[in-house]
């Protein structure tokens, strides 16, 4: 995987697999049924906390312990279990063959500590060593040499990889689950959730969004996993998980280190020849083109031309000189600049800008953040000068989606248990409204409003309200 592939991971957002099967509705909202059992929540908490516990925790680096798992187990990941692992994902997790599963080494000897609790206990691998990079203090990636030297064409093969240690820990959880072990169910889910955590000191936004992804795959097994008949009630469990969700910081400040690998000659004062200026132009073309899928899809003329068209129309180089000075440059330094090199210094320029706006904008709460981030995508599309924010800058409503849809999650998670637990308490009844539940609720993160519901005869329907076309709507039940 490399970095200029940001729209692939885009789409696995999108595709995580889900508790149960999903309705697509003409509105497009996701509608998903799922039946609860009124039940108690569990004491001590602590048995069921959903991420790893500072008690369990100790001085390391996680990154290197994730990666023990493939050498020490690499058949294990090789194509044919690893093509049945994705089938035993995808079922119903009525369906799921527990023997099968422990005998492939998912469950057992292969996968955790026989006292799971017990650091010192002797430990079977490949999980184990998830269970462990889990809970380390930190996370380095050893990127920061790497961004510098390769910038865009920086190879990302450990992201990739992490990808399949998540999808081997979603067939133990799932398996420990169908099997009523719910405490070593949530244990899974602190790994997932240190696992998935660990990419937020990635410094690029393709490994924190594919931590994202990693993370909705285990609050999928989560959802599986309170819909189960004895599954103690996790509202606390997940209050006490993180709200806000993964920080983009770094990685956005990882997106200007990437840049700035290729395009540093541009910010000195010293005229560039023109092999410079087409070296540095040969970068983009291949990502564009990348970008833009089939031939003909797209009528722009790729970066190079649209370079030297610019660097060839005078009023443009003009009005490019006046914006460099006026943004800092010695002007004395710009007069001297070669046409092409006025242009990149130019585009950098306006790409520095954009970047930092869409790096404020993702700080901010979603509503608002949707609401900037669309000015600055609109200002990105009116400006037919601004090449390299076209083909370079990411998508700021796709990412500050992403980090809503994963608080949004947890957020509804909440609400459901809450309903669960107020039913325990209130005879086995649905709430009449969210209002009418004893606990503190949390607001939609994509809203900033309280969560929309409902109740018609034995079904609540719970929604956020809002236009968005991938909103999740659900339908509860209560089991009797």
């Amino acid at each position: 995987m490399r970095l200029l592939c940001l729209a692939m991971v885009l789409s696995l957002i999108g595709g995580i697999a889900l508790a149960q099967p999903i309705t697509y509705p003409k509105d497009g909202k996701l509608i998903i049924p799922i039946t609860i059992t009124p039940t108690a929540a569990p004491k001590p908490l602590s048995r069921y906390y959903l991420t790893p516990q500072y008690l369990d925790m100790q001085p390391g680096n996680s990154v290197p312990t994730f990666m023990k798992a493939f050498a020490e187990q690499r058949n294990f990941f090789s194509k044919e279990p690893s093509d049945q692992r994705e089938k035993w994902n995808q079922m119903p997790l009525a369906d799921l063959p527990l023997a099968e599963i422990k005998a492939s080494g998912c469950v057992g000897g292969l996968a955790y500590r026989k006292n799971f609790h017990d650091p010192n206990e002797g430990v079977g691998r490949p999980l184990s060593d998830v269970d462990e990079g889990a809970r380390l203090l930190t996370s380095d990636w050893q990127m920061w040499f790497n961004i510098r030297r390769d910038g865009i064409g920086t190879l990302l093969p450990e992201v990739q990889q992490m990808r399949e240690l998540a999808t081997v820990l979603k067939v133990r959880m799932r398996y420990e689950v169908k099997a009523g072990d719910f405490e070593k169910a949530a244990y899974s889910a602190a790994t997932f959730y240190g696992l998935a955590n660990s990419f937020e000191q990635h410094p690029t936004l393709i490994g924190m969004l594919v931590g994202i992804a990693i993370d909705g795959i285990g609050l999928g097994v989560v959802e599986e996993m309170i819909q189960q008949p004895g599954c103690p009630n996790l509202y606390w469990s997940l209050t006490e998980r993180p709200a806000e969700g993964f920080s983009p910081r770094k990685a956005a400040q990882g997106e200007r280190v990437i840049i700035h690998a290729h395009f540093k000659p541009l910010t000195g004062d010293e005229p560039l020849t023109e092999e410079e200026l087409q070296k540095m132009t040969a970068v983009i073309d291949p990502i564009a083109k990348l970008a833009r899928g089939e031939e003909g899809e797209d009528k722009r003329p790729v970066p190079s031309v649209r370079f030297a068209e610019l660097a060839k129309d005078e009023k443009k180089l003009a009005e490019f000189r006046k914006e460099l000075t006026t943004a800092g440059r010695k002007p004395e330094a710009v007069a001297k600049f070669p046409p092409l090199q006025v242009v990149l210094a130019h585009n950098l320029l306006r790409y520095q800008i954009l970047l930092d706006e869409m790096s404020a904008v993702f700080q901010l709460p979603h509503t608002e953040a949707m609401k900037l981030g669309t000015a600055v995508e609109a200002k990105l599309k009116a400006d037919a000068d601004a090449v390299l924010a076209k083909e370079l800058l990411p998508s700021v409503s796709k990412v500050r989606s992403a980090l809503t849809r994963q608080q949004q999650r947890v957020a509804y998670l909440r609400v459901i248990e809450a309903i669960r637990l107020h039913a325990h308490e209130n005879g086995g009844k649905l709430p009449e409204k969210l209002a009418d539940i004893q606990l503190p609720l949390p607001l939609d993160p994509a809203t900033g409003k309280a969560f929309e519901y409902s109740v018609k005869g034995d079904v609540a329907t719970l929604s956020p309200g809002n236009a968005d076309p991938l909103t999740r709507v659900y339908e509860i039940r209560l089991r009797k």
